[in-house]
């Protein structure tokens, strides 16, 4: 099965105020689907998440794909994974981009693993070949070298990104876009960590 014309994003919206990587990833999806016809999604998990699906299609998503339910109000690494990859499996983006987060790095390689495909951790540029191929730009030898990589074959293209590495877009109030709403299958994981109590 072909990979869709789809750049997922991840939206991580804890500490949303301070953390801005999710918007940040979406206004570099956006630059390289007006090249190469695109669509730009964002995937939301979690519950009560109205707010943070306006604010994605404000700065640049055209599509959410959205898991909100009262399971989700906690971060559960074998949960969200395997909502991930399912849906990813479902839908077949071309390319998968993650906040390199400490929960998106922990996400991320699992994603990848299930999905039998190629990551490249803390990216810090993103652009397409002319065959509209994903170019992932990391440092790699403990930073002393810059390696441009691509997954020739593999799909989805997949990579983790930096905070602070793309300037957002500017907030746009008229913005709109399509929402699917998705639904939590009866065969997922039971974690094995068990939230007790979060302080901020």
């Amino acid at each position: 099965m072909t990979a869709s014309k789809e750049i997922w994003v991840f939206g991580d919206f804890r500490n949303y105020f301070q953390n801005r990587v999710t918007l940040q990833i979406l206004a570099r999806a956006s630059g390289m689907a007006r090249k190469a016809g695109y669509k730009i999604c964002a995937v939301v998990l979690g519950h009560g998440t109205m707010e943070y699906q306006s604010e994605y299609f404000a700065h640049g998503a055209d599509r959410l794909y959205v898991f909100d339910d009262p399971s989700l109000s906690n971060y559960c690494i074998e949960t969200y994974s395997s909502l991930m990859a399912g849906l990813a499996e479902q839908h077949r983006p071309e390319i998968i981009l993650v906040g390199a987060t400490r929960f998106g790095r922990e996400m991320a390689p699992r994603v990848a693993k299930r999905l039998g495909t190629g990551l490249t951790a803390d990216c810090i540029d993103l652009s397409l070949d002319s065959a509209g191929r994903l170019v992932q730009t990391a440092p790699s030898f403990g930073g002393n070298l810059i390696a441009s990589i691509l997954t020739p074959s593999q799909r989805p293209q997949m990579a983790t990104v930096r905070p602070g590495i793309f300037q957002e877009l500017p907030h746009n109030d008229q913005a709109s876009g399509e929402t699917v709403i998705c639904n939590i299958p009866d065969s997922l994981p039971k974690p094995k960590v068990t939230l007790i109590d979060s302080v901020k």
